[in-house]
């Protein structure tokens, strides 16, 4: 019996360090190296007020299994809000350099004046720039490649950019439309000489919460029409399509701790509500310079 069991377990053994279908030895014999474009660096912001000085730049560099020998060409696409996808050009392997690690790389930029050359957005629209690399062997890898570790600290190479495109109106541009000014006094006796300015086309326009005390009669002679009581309230005015200039300032009074205001913000036909400027607290008189003079409001449209 022990010469029968001895047998068949030299049997067992040498089958099973003979067998070479198993699934281990399938997925060694089979697998392919992939490649991937790690993000060196990446900066600049879109805004919709400011399009010549929009402009996104990256520099990527390529990974696979040859020391990036296989690099054929990358190819940059851009889409809007996930709507229709177009080509914008093609970054060929002879526009790669070595970089300090041996791997070739380059930096390219997409401003937003081609975006607009090529594909419809809005302010507060997100852009998609997508990159996919192809190899002199066939194989292409974008997005669908993407795996968590692809995104980490390291290769930082997410295939694709995502970039919104901001309202800030910092051209001093007249943007038409309806504009709220939600206005608190935290103490409930209207504002002390504090108020905001719109300069429109060189006319000014005041806002505040009326002073109640006798001091505050003169300005309060040239506040745009109030509704409200001495602890919040809110004034409206309409900018039209007309207009060219428009500028808005904060002016600091007395207790400017106890304000905080909202400019709220819809097109002339009512649409597109939003606040386009919040201002919580402004702290106590004498420690507000950084708060005081212009303010540049965010409108989407």
């Amino acid at each position: 019996m022990k010469k029968i069991i001895s047998l068949l377990t030299v049997i067992l053994v040498f089958q099973s360090c003979s067998d070479p279908d198993n699934t281990i030895n399938d997925v060694l014999d089979n697998y392919q190296k992939g490649a991937v474009l790690r993000t060196i660096s990446s900066s600049g912001d879109y805004n919709f007020y400011d399009q010549s000085n929009s402009v996104f730049t990256a520099t990527i560099e390529a990974h696979d299994e040859e020391d990036g020998a296989l690099l054929n060409n990358v190819e940059i696409f851009i889409s809007a809000d996930s709507g229709e996808e177009v080509q914008i050009r093609t970054l060929n392997a002879s526009e790669f350099t070595n970089g300090p690690t041996g791997l070739p790389r380059t930096t390219f930029s997409v401003s937003l004046t081609e975006v607009d050359s090529k594909i419809s957005y809005v302010g507060g629209s997100t852009i998609n720039i997508r990159l996919k690399l192809n190899l002199t062997n066939g194989r292409s890898f974008s997005t669908e490649a993407v795996t968590g570790s692809m995104t980490g600290s390291y290769f930082k190479s997410p295939y694709a950019y995502n970039k919104i495109v901001l309202c800030n109106v910092t051209d001093g541009s007249a943007v038409p439309g309806i504009y709220t000014v939600k206005m608190v006094d935290t103490y409930g006796d209207g504002w002390q000489d504090s108020r905001i300015k719109l300069t429109l086309d060189g006319t000014e326009h005041i806002f505040a919460i009326p002073s109640p005390y006798g001091s505050g009669v003169a300005i309060n002679a040239t506040l745009e029409p109030y509704t409200g009581n001495d602890s919040s309230g809110f004034s409206t005015i309409t900018i039209p399509n007309s207009a060219k200039t428009m500028k808005w300032e904060w002016i600091e009074g007395r207790y400017p701790d106890e304000t905080n205001y909202t400019i709220a913000y819809t097109k002339l036909d009512g649409s597109k509500a939003q606040n386009s400027f919040v201002q919580a607290s402004h702290g106590t008189s004498g420690n507000n310079d950084a708060l005081i003079g212009e303010k540049i409001l965010s409108i989407c449209q």
